[in-house]
Order: C-alpha cells, then sequence, then structure tokens
C-alpha cells in the first residue's frame, strides 16, 4: 500500500501544470499537486474563482503576449511602419530607375534610406535611456507624415524631382532608425521577461508578413495610380502609428542608475554600451554578423527591381510579388521561432540562418528564370526570419534595462552599416553587371560569416539569461 502511495506521488509530479486562479483580473500561480494519498489536496475551489489549466511551455499560450495593451499598441506601431518601409522599397526602387535609368541612383536612394541607422543609431538609443520613449515614437512618425503628404502633392502637380525624393528617403530612415533603440527597448519593458522570446518573435512575423502584403501593394499602387498613391497611404499609416504611440500608458520609467549626472553626456553612453559588448562574446558575435549581414546580404533587396526589368524582365507588380514571396517564408519562419525555440538555440538559430540566408542570395543570382526565383527566395525568408527575430532576443536577453537603450543603440549603428552595402552594391553593378555584382557580395558575406563561427564555435552553446 505504501509502494503504491510512493508511485502515486512521483507520477503526480511527473505531470506538473500549473492551476492559474483568475479573480477580478489578478492571476495567482499555485502548483496542482497531489499529497499524502489524496489528503489535503489543494482544490481551489474558493467562490467566485475560475481554474483553468494551462499545460507548461504550450505554444499557444505563448502568443498571449498580444494580449497586453501596450505590447499591442508597440505591435500595430510595428505593423503600420514596416508595411510602408517594403512597400516604398519596391516603388521608390523602380520608381527612381524609370526616372534615371541608373542602378547607381537606386543604390544611392537606398544610401539614403539606411544612413540614419549608421550615423544617428546609437545618438538615439543614448538618448532613448533619458528622454520620454513614447513622446519619441510619437514625434518621429507625425513628423514623417508630413512629410509624405508633401511628396504626394509634389508628385500629384508633376514637380518632384529626385532631390526631393532622395530627402523623403532621409527622413524614413530616421523614424526606422527610432525602431531598435526606442521601440523595441519599450517591448522589452512591455512584457514579462519570460515573454520576451514571445513577443519578439510576433513582432517579427507580423514585419515580415508586411513584406508579404507591402511589396505587391507599392507595385500595383505604382503601376496603375502612381507613385503619389504610394506617398498619400504612407501619410495614413504614419498618422495611426503616431496615434497609437500617444494612446500608450507610460510602461516603464527611466531607472535611475541610467542618470548618473547632468553632467553625463551621450558619449560616455555610447562607449558605456560598446563595453558591455566586447565583454560579452555572445553580444561580439551577434554584432559582427549584423554589420556582415547589412554589408553583403540586405543591399541585394536594392537591386532587385534592377535584375527584375533587366535579367527576369518582369513588371513592377511582379517584382513586388518576387519580394513578397519572401517575406512570406520570413513570416511562417518567425512564427515558427516564436512558438518552439528554446533559449539554448538561440545562438544557433541566429548565425546558421544568417549563413543560410547568404547562400539563397548567391543563388538568386545565379537563376535565368522567375518561376525559378519565386521558391528560392521563399526558402531565403526562413534564414532572414532566424536573423532578424534572434538578433533583438540575444541583445535584449543579455543587457541590463538600464543600458538596453544603449546597446540597442550600438546595434542601430550595426545595421546603419546598411547605406555603405547599398552604395557599394550601387558601383558593383555597374561596373560588372548586376547579377555578378550580387553574387560576389553573397560569397563575400558568406566568408565574414564563417569566421567569427570557427573563432567563437564554443560561444554558440552560451544561453542568454533574461534580466530585468
Amino acid at each position: 500500500m505504501e509502494r503504491r502511495r510512493e508511485v502515486r506521488k512521483t507520477r503526480t509530479l511527473e505531470r506538473l501544470t500549473t492551476t492559474v486562479f483568475q479573480r477580478r483580473g489578478r492571476k495567482l500561480k499555485i502548483p496542482s499537486l497531489t499529497l499524502n494519498g489524496g489528503r489535503g489536496k489543494r482544490r481551489g475551489r474558493r467562490r467566485g474563482l475560475t481554474r483553468q489549466r494551462i499545460s507548461l511551455g504550450n505554444p499557444i499560450s505563448r502568443f498571449s503576449v498580444v494580449r497586453n495593451p501596450d505590447y499591442a499598441r508597440l505591435w500595430g506601431i510595428g505593423v503600420a511602419t514596416s508595411v510602408m518601409r517594403w512597400l516604398e522599397t519596391v516603388a521608390l526602387g523602380v520608381y527612381v530607375f524609370e526616372l534615371t535609368e541608373s542602378a547607381f541612383l537606386v543604390g544611392f536612394v537606398g544610401f539614403l534610406r539606411m544612413a540614419p541607422m549608421l550615423f544617428l543609431g546609437a545618438f538615439i538609443g543614448a538618448l532613448s535611456d533619458r528622454m520620454n520613449r513614447r513622446a519619441v515614437l510619437a514625434g518621429a512618425n507625425l513628423t514623417l507624415a508630413v512629410v509624405y503628404v508633401t511628396l504626394g502633392l509634389l508628385v500629384l502637380a508633376d514637380r518632384i524631382e529626385l532631390w526631393q525624393i532622395s530627402a523623403g528617403a532621409f527622413l524614413s530612415g530616421v523614424v526606422w532608425a527610432t525602431d531598435f533603440p526606442v521601440r523595441r527597448a519599450m517591448i522589452a519593458d512591455a512584457v514579462p521577461a519570460d515573454r520576451v522570446s514571445s513577443a519578439f518573435g510576433v513582432d517579427m512575423a507580423s514585419s515580415n508578413f508586411s513584406r508579404v502584403i507591402g511589396p505587391i501593394v507599392g507595385g500595383a499602387f505604382l503601376q496603375t495610380i502612381g507613385m503619389q498613391a504610394v506617398y498619400f497611404l504612407g501619410t495614413t499609416l504614419f498618422v495611426v502609428a503616431s496615434a497609437l504611440a500617444f494612446s500608450m500608458l507610460i510602461i516603464r520609467k527611466t531607472p535611475a542608475t541610467a542618470i548618473r549626472t547632468p553632467t553625463a553626456t551621450s558619449s560616455f553612453d555610447l562607449k558605456s554600451g560598446v563595453k558591455h559588448i566586447i565583454g560579452d562574446s555572445v553580444l561580439l558575435v551577434t554584432i559582427i554578423i549584423t554589420i556582415t549581414m547589412n554589408l553583403f546580404a540586405f543591399p541585394y533587396q536594392q537591386m532587385v527591381p534592377v535584375l527584375g526589368a533587366e535579367k527576369l524582365m518582369i513588371d513592377p507588380v511582379l517584382v513586388g510579388a518576387l519580394i513578397s514571396v519572401e517575406g512570406l517564408g520570413a513570416t511562417l519562419g518567425a512564427l515558427t521561432i516564436a512558438a518552439a525555440a528554446q533559449p539554448r538555440h538561440f545562438t544557433r538559430i541566429y548565425t546558421y540562418a544568417s549563413l543560410g540566408f547568404l547562400i539563397v542570395i548567391g543563388a538568386f543570382a545565379l537563376v535565368p528564370y522567375y518561376w525559378l526565383a519565386i521558391p528560392l527566395l521563399f526558402i531565403g525568408g526562413f534564414g532572414m526570419s532566424g536573423f532578424g527575430t534572434m538578433q533583438s532576443i540575444i541583445v535584449v536577453s543579455s543587457t541590463r534595462p538600464e543600458i538596453r537603450g544603449r546597446v540597442l543603440g550600438v546595434l542601430a549603428v550595426a545595421i546603419g552599416s546598411g547605406p555603405i552595402g547599398a552604395l557599394h552594391i550601387g558601383w558593383l553593378a555597374t561596373e560588372i553587371g548586376t547579377d555578378t555584382a550580387v553574387l560576389t557580395i553573397a560569397i563575400v558575406g558568406m566568408v565574414l560569416t564563417i569566421i567569427p563561427l570557427l573563432i567563437w564555435r564554443k560561444y554558440l552553446r552560451s544561453i542568454p539569461r533574461y534580466r530585468r
């Protein structure tokens, strides 16, 4: 009899679940253990209590993060700005190429869109640890709405010029530069530590899904209505993003430790962020691969409209579909990561997904037919989602809250190296041809990704710790 009781106890412990008692919006977590052979059970049958059993590690429960009102608003802001970013990537690339017939100028406009990440990312990150992030986010989106309605009116009046398009692209990049050190830092503040992976996974999935609809809509608008439709839609989306930011609650005040003295400078803040990264091997590898990807992987996107027109012989709508299918693969990949990725796999997903994406880019440069490019870029989307999702998770997980904005600012600078890559591939395409240029940067990127994998291979086993 005693032996049977011990067996029952053991089996009960193995079937441990979490019983959540909900009352008036409050949740109390207690273990639903059965002890003493059934005597002394915690049944929790209080008046007015409702019991719900949720299995530990249930993938569906991971997506409950969207019920957080502040996170939902931040997610909405990300969707609005991301849709416009990818919509504009196709429309602007095709429009500039039609105006100038110059691959270099297409790359130059891409450089202007990404330049603020390089020159302003770390500065914005340092300021975000001291300022009201909600105000920064709302003000940036509202300013860009004004710029876009102005550009739309200029196109409608047939008075738009290349320098005006370039200025709009630069200001769009300024708003993009606030995403990492401001909006993503706010996401980390808005959700519990054990939900950070899910929060960034869902955010990245929606961002990638915007790549599915954005390029197609951009190509269709450009072909059927004109560039003014693209700018007017952007105005609407940025107004919505600004309204969502203004409606947010105060998530978290800046820790007192983040504000040292009135004489503390942004230069000191940036140095502390860089020092933290150098002292953490996982963060260092993350930044190195980030720079590599932005120099030698993502610049290929600037040349997709050129390859579509010169090599694949397709119209703007099909160019948009080509980029969209990559976004579809990235969306499915990000959803898979949000539902199933474990902390012990984060660094491996990040590094190997980056390498896989570079391989796909190299293969894309060699593909002569549109119908072959579609499945290839779909597969590449999975690699891109592994890189993009894990990048933010690893950085946020390995950084103390009081310096998180600064470290994310350094990450923004690493991402901001993309403008150099855009200029480089624009020049290279002019010299040796667009397809050869894309193949060249992919090969260089593979080599530069493999090197840190070999040097810091043992650190890929490290599991980032969530620290609040």
